[in-house]
């Protein structure tokens, strides 16, 4: 069966084009030769982890055993939408702006409420600010948010809230 010229062409045609399309459409490799679709989708998934919870701390920074107050537990909330964070220091609401990718993380001037503290949280308040001041990195393991200085020292870990501790 024969196809008369000018179906032939169109055919043809129709063929490249679909096959030009399909080229342009192939996602690029990056320098490790990974599809970079695939490094897209990770740093996506890893911002949204960060920016779509509620981060409350676990330890305190001075390395002590002492319990923090539930009620007064420091506390961060990232906003994706509006590059701002917002929470609780130990003592009093804080909020700024903050700037984040794949493992970098750098919060701004902090703004904060002036309330009393409960006597002793007052050093929890003071930590949690520095450790916001210093951070440069983070590192995201399980449930946990680990804030990271410069050199790559942990300053900080807080658990998403609602998790369990592991047992």
């Amino acid at each position: 069966m024969f196809l008369h010229p000018s179906r032939a062409l169109y055919l043809t045609l129709t063929c490249a084009v679909l096959g030009v399309a399909a080229c342009s459409s192939t996602p690029a490799l990056n320098q490790a030769g990974e599809l970079q679709l695939e490094a897209n989708v990770a740093t996506s998934n890893s911002l949204k982890i960060l920016t779509g919870s509620r981060w409350e701390q676990v330890q305190p920074m001075d390395g002590s055993t002492d319990g923090i107050n539930p009620e007064m537990r420091p506390a961060l909330q990232l906003d994706e939408n509006t590059g701002r964070f917002s929470g609780n220091d130990g003592c009093n609401r804080v909020m700024g702006s903050y700037q984040a990718d794949m493992t970098s993380l750098k919060f701004g001037q902090m703004a904060s409420t002036k309330m009393a503290c409960i006597p002793g949280n007052d050093s929890v308040s003071r930590n949690f600010a520095d450790a916001l001041s210093r951070t440069t990195a983070y590192r995201l393991e399980s449930n946990y948010l680990i804030l990271l200085d410069a050199a790559g020292d942990k300053l900080l870990t807080l658990r998403k809230a609602g998790s369990s501790a592991p047992k």
